[in-house]
């Protein structure tokens, strides 16, 4: 029966109207199929159904009157789903006093269905204790015409099994379409929030790769800047000039090769270096002529965080290239002191503040000194120190953080010359 197929088809194309707007507000096709199904059942005497004492016209064709109103009523059930359900019941009242017909019948049912699935606001919210009234006066009705109960209460089952359930289809539909458009939003929302994560993760990314990069190479880049220009300007400094720029090179080129091992996921990455390597780190700094002063309590230096000890070691690099860049000494104190925190200083003579720039110097070392010490809990500082200029870091450690067992490639003793 159509009125069957067309639940069917709502209850699937319904289910994607509020967010594609597939649906049309005038429908034109479904009052049409109704209108020829209602006027074959005419034909075949499918009338006056509800009565044998009230009778309307002789003719029984009389009744595509109403049929036709409420299939025009049907075309703007999904614009006005209240009004057409309001107006058509109106006319199937009328019609059915004189008898009814069961084509009439049929396109009430789409309408009531068309007003649980597309009807809004308060009304719509109280819809369904009109319906639960409308079919307990059907039977109060149908009992006070006939003075028989029996024909009372099948009267009022009728009613619900006709208008009660097509109504509850279309409210139970509705509460699926709404229930499915919420999902999908929620589905939309955590894609963007997807995204949103996925863009800050890149730009976090891109902002450390920047940071290892400018740690790694622009203090060895900047050495050999440095030594290079001092060997053209003098003859006699080429050779040890020469030297220098060789082992800073060798460096940089290890630094950059532990980085792309970083990289690549094919190739098994390297542990990064730390507190561990602080002899490494001030030999590294004696080959570019800086000379190092240490005092490291204690020592050796304990077991830390790996995370402590690999940023303390980035920022103690950083700070003896700039001590080779900037300092005209080229003298620097080491202060390494554990105990319920790491205390890293390093102190440059001859330095009352800090240069703008110069040859190598990209301007970024004290901010990504910072954000290294700052992202692990710690306090950064810097600035002029006397007649020199200072760098400290100062980074609280976990009451277990700091074991008494050494790093196996630490090796620094007490103050000395380096």
């Amino acid at each position: 029966m159509y009125v069957d197929a067309r639940l069917a088809c709502s209850n699937g194309e319904v289910s994607h109207a509020p967010a594609e707007r597939r649906h049309r507000d005038l429908d034109v096709r479904g009052p049409l199929l109704m209108a020829a199904v209602g006027a074959v059942l005419i034909q075949i005497d499918l009338v006056d159904i509800w009565s044998n004492a009230w009778r309307g016209p002789g003719n029984r064709w009389w009744h595509a009157a109403p049929l036709l109103l409420l299939c025009l009523l049907m075309a703007w059930r999904r614009r006005r789903p209240l009004t057409c359900l309001a107006l058509g019941m109106l006319v199937f009242l009328a019609e059915s006093a004189l008898g009814g017909s069961v084509g009439s019948l049929l396109v009430v049912i789409e309408i009531v269905y068309a007003a649980g699935l597309h009807g809004r606001g308060r009304l719509a919210d109280r819809l369904d204790a009109v319906v639960a009234a409308a079919v307990v006066l059907a039977g109060l009705g149908v009992w006070w015409s006939t003075a028989d109960l029996r024909a009372g209460v099948l009267a009022a089952l009728t009613a619900f099994g006709v208008f009660g359930t097509s109504y509850w289809w279309g409210s139970s539909t509705r509460r699926q379409v709404e229930l499915t458009e919420a999902e999908r939003q929620r589905a939309l929302d955590l894609a963007h929030l997807a995204e949103l994560r996925e863009a800050e993760a890149r730009r976090s990314e891109r902002e450390q790769m920047a940071r290892d990069l400018h740690d790694a190479l622009s203090g060895s880049l900047s050495a050999i800047a440095i030594h290079a220009e001092a060997g053209l300007q003098h003859e006699s400094a080429q050779r040890e000039a020469l030297q220098v720029v060789r082992a800073t090179s060798r460096e940089a080129m290890g630094e950059l090769q532990t980085m792309l091992g970083l990289l690549r996921p094919d190739v098994h990455p390297t542990v990064s270096p730390g507190l561990g390597d602080l002899t490494t780190v001030i030999e590294q700094a004696r080959a570019r002529g800086v000379t190092v002063h240490a005092d490291v309590s204690p020592d050796p230096v304990p077991r830390l965080p790996s995370a402590v000890s690999q940023g303390l070691h980035r920022v103690l690099q950083e700070a003896l290239h700039n001590v080779g860049r900037h300092s005209p000494s080229r003298s620097a104190d080491l202060r390494l002191h554990v105990t319920d925190r790491v205390d890293l200083q390093v102190r440059s003579d001859g330095e009352a503040a800090r240069p703008p720039g110069g040859a190598g110097s990209t301007g970024l070392g004290l901010g990504t000194m910072q954000e290294r010490v700052t992202a692990l809990g710690g306090r950064f500082d810097a600035g002029p120190d006397g007649d020199g200029w200072s760098v400290r870091a100062v980074i609280p450690l976990e009451p277990e953080a700091a074991e008494p067992t050494a790093e196996p490639t630490a090796e620094p003793t007490g103050r000395s010359d380096r």
